[in-house]
């Protein structure tokens, strides 16, 4: 076992229940409902490309950018000052105004419940997630400080801002998300976090399981699930 899953997480993070995931969104701009609403849009692409006649990764990529592609026409539509980020290839929607950003990623087990252990994302990640993070650290040491804006304004507009994720896990019967902000990388595995904002799981559409290519560079495709055999 490795030295990162043998110690615990150096600053535990805040866990925001379900019952009080929607005043804590609100407040993002955000609702469990346009959540819930997006991660359904995802999976029920999935389920209609979950074929033997398509490639493998198909479906899990294929709900990745459908659930991105939900809240940012979720977002957009609200005319709050959201945009569309793709700053490096990197694929989010953020405000500049609310200074967030939100990307869609696959968490592991623990996703979506208080358990043993915050979870951790499928995949290793690459320089830029690493970059995102990193800078999630600076804004939270600097949320304070009156040199904050020009951090920003050295920045693009999809950076200058604190990145949350939209962690997705799935297995037989439900998929559990959470939308959270990641502080750490160890050997390009996400796994710590500041805060966690639990939302109520959803029925999935089939039989689904988490893709774990354990990648080490950021691409456009964020593999979240595939139908099992």
């Amino acid at each position: 076992m490795s030295q990162f899953h043998e110690q615990p997480p150096a600053h535990p993070s805040k866990i925001v229940p379900s019952e009080a995931a929607d005043l804590r969104l609100a407040g993002m701009g955000l609702s469990v409902a346009k959540i819930q609403n997006s991660v359904t849009s995802g999976d029920d692409a999935r389920s209609r490309v979950s074929l033997r006649y398509y490639p493998r990764n198909y479906p899990g990529i294929t709900m990745w950018a459908e659930t991105l592609a939900a809240l940012r026409r979720a977002l957009l539509k609200a005319r709050q000052g959201w945009r569309i980020g793709q700053t490096g290839n990197y694929e989010t929607v953020y405000s500049t105004d609310r200074r967030l950003a939100f990307a869609v990623v696959a968490g592991d087990r623990f996703t979506g419940i208080d358990g043993d252990r915050p979870p951790r994302l499928t995949r290793k990640r690459g320089p830029k997630t690493k970059e995102r993070v990193d800078r999630n650290v600076e804004y939270q040491q600097l949320a304070f400080e009156i040199d904050l804006p020009v951090l920003a304004d050295e920045l693009p507009p999809d950076e200058a801002c604190t990145t949350w994720f939209l962690v997705i896990y799935a297995d037989d019967d439900h998929i559990r998300m959470e939308v959270s902000l990641p502080v750490d990388v160890k050997d390009g595995i996400v796994g710590e976090w500041v805060e966690r904002i639990l939302i109520d799981p959803i029925p999935t559409s089939g039989a689904v399981a988490p893709i774990e290519p354990g990648e080490d560079d950021d691409d456009d495709g964020e593999p979240m699930v595939t139908r099992t055999a």
